[in-house]
């Protein structure tokens, strides 16, 4: 499974629902407020056993998708 499906699986495993997900889709359009965030990227890291650090700005899926990716080579 490639990084961005297991992060749809996330997101949607921690909203509860099935929501569409695209690399353009921004963390305000599925609705996640601050305190989301922080959860979700604990959970993240947890996944893809990485440290993200608390200084991380992504504004959409694809950017986190790309920071992943970074970290993990």
């Amino acid at each position: 499974m490639n990084v961005l499906e297991e992060l749809k699986a996330i997101v949607n495993d921690y909203k509860g629902e099935e929501l569409t997900i695209a690399a353009e889709t921004t963390f305000e359009d599925l609705g996640f407020d601050s305190l989301d965030k922080v959860d979700l990227m604990m959970q993240i890291e947890e996944k893809f056993d990485i440290t993200l650090g608390d200084d991380l700005v992504v504004n959409t899926v694809g950017d986190l998708v790309k920071k992943i990716e970074e970290i993990k080579q």
